[in-house]
Parts: C-alpha cells; structure tokens; sequence
C-alpha cells in the first residue's frame, strides 16, 4: 500500500530538510496541513524534523519507476546543503530512514536488535538504487558534504551486512567506503566525518572480532579527533573513550606512549577523556 502519492512525495521533497518550523518539539509547518498525517508519522527526533522525506521515499520507492526516482533525487540534489550544518542529525536520519532503518547504529545497537535483524529479510535494492542516483547529483554538483554523509550512510548498512552474514567481502566494501567519506570531508571542512568514520569501522571491525584492524582504527580515530573534533559534546566523549578504553586494555604495550602523546592534547574533546581516563 502506498504511503502518500507521487505528486505529495514531490511536493515533500521539495521543501527541503531544513525548511519546518517547530515549536516546543513539535513540527508546526501549515503546509503539512495538505499532506495525509502518516506521511510524518514518527517524523521527529529530538524536536528535529527528519522523518520525510526519507521515511516517505523509502515506502513509496516500489512503486516509482526510473524516471520518478530521477526526478525525486533532482528535487533532494536541488535542496542538500553543501555547507556542512552545525547539526547532522536530520541530514544522516534521512539517509538512513531511505534505507528503511529507523533506528540508529543498525547490528551495533545492541544484542537484541543484532538478533532481530538476523531473521529479518532485508533487500537494499530499491534504497540503493535511488541514493546511486542522488550521489551521481551531489558529485556533478561537487557537493563533498552529500557524497560524505551518503557515503556513511552506505557504510554502516555494509557494516551490518558483514556482521549479519560474516561476510569479509562487505567488511573490506565497508572499509574502503569510510576512507571515502573522509577524503570528501576533507574537502568540504565537515569536521566531525574526519573523524567518525574511524570510529565506526573500529566499533564493526570488532564486531566482526578482526582485532587487528580493529586496533588501528582505534588509534586513528584519536590521531584525527586530536587534529578535527570539533568540541566535547557528550557524544563525542563517549566514541574517544570507547577507543582510549580499547587501547588501555588490548593494547597494553602501547599504551604508555599514548597516553603520553594525548593526555595534554591541545584538542579539549581528546583532552577531557585523557583526564576521565588515562590515569
């Protein structure tokens, strides 16, 4: 059953990502007046407007042809920022909702849902046969900030993939698809994907239990948080100290050197964590 029409998930997509009004964590926009009330169903996080139109495009996309799909993705392309926003909640939880995961942190959320998602059937085809589409429009636009934060995206889905299937092929994808998202943004100055990716191919690579590259990718999210992270907000806090953590406890020959590299660190973010926990 459709969620919406094609006319509405046009009329959506075209008002942009950033473009709602909220008031006191609830979305306010008159123009939603026009649109069915399950087109935003479950359409805030944390009074953030992020449910459509990926919510939207995911349900609707078995029933777009190419041509639709095209055309969609030019209205998204005409809307992304380029300049990377202060907050990218909304932006990556669309993304992620066009791949139907209306959850954060996919196998990496916790024992429960990592066995849940194992006796689920889920097909990437259709999501990613539209985000194909909408990252060939980001990359004739040079729009770095969309290629990285797709690139992520497609990443973490790897990610879940290689750990649901024990599929060393997807975790070498993964690999090779976070490294990209760094190299994009690079060239957009999106400070916090210099970073993160690192992170989380440190956090899947141990999933999938491979210790080696599970460790340099531990360090390397220091390295680069040291030189990028961009302030100490709690959830930055919590991804350094997984990393420090690790090392402190498998990494017990090195540990010493770096700690003594960090624990004054310039960075505040890497700083603060050296200080909780790099006695």
């Amino acid at each position: 059953m459709k969620n919406i029409t094609y006319e509405q998930l046009l009329e959506i997509s075209s008002w942009g990502l950033f473009s709602f009004a909220i008031k006191k964590g609830s979305i306010c926009d008159p123009r939603l007046d026009k649109i069915y009330k399950k087109a935003v169903k479950g359409a805030e996080y944390e009074g953030i407007y992020v449910g459509s139109p990926g919510r939207d495009i995911y349900y609707m996309l078995p029933y777009l042809t190419d041509d639709q799909i095209e055309e969609v993705s030019i209205v998204i392309n005409d809307k992304f920022p380029k300049t990377p926003p202060g907050n990218h909640v909304n932006i990556a939880a669309f993304v992620r909702f066009v791949y139907g995961q209306f959850e954060k942190q996919g196998v990496l959320r916790s024992n429960k849902d990592f066995e849940r998602m194992k006796e689920e059937k889920i097909d990437l085809t259709l999501p990613r046969k539209f985000l194909s589409s909408l990252f060939n429009k980001f990359e004739a636009d040079n729009n770095f900030y969309g290629m990285s934060i797709l690139s992520e995206m497609e990443a973490h889905r790897l990610g879940d993939e290689a750990i649901l299937h024990n599929n060393i092929n997807k975790l070498n994808e993964m690999e090779e698809e976070y490294k990209k998202v760094v190299k994009y943004a690079s060239k957009c100055n999106s400070y916090k994907q210099l970073f993160t990716p690192y992170y989380w191919a440190f956090k899947y690579l141990l999933k999938f239990k491979d210790m080696e590259r599970a460790s340099k990718y531990a360090f390397m999210t220091i390295k680069n948080a040291d030189k990028y992270c961009p302030d100490a907000r709690p959830g930055y806090v919590t991804k350094l100290s997984d990393c420090v953590i690790y090392v402190q406890k498998y990494e017990k020959n090195k540990w010493d050197t770096f700690r003594a590299r960090y624990k004054n660190s310039k960075n505040k973010c890497v700083r603060k964590v050296f200080r909780k926990i790099g006695k």
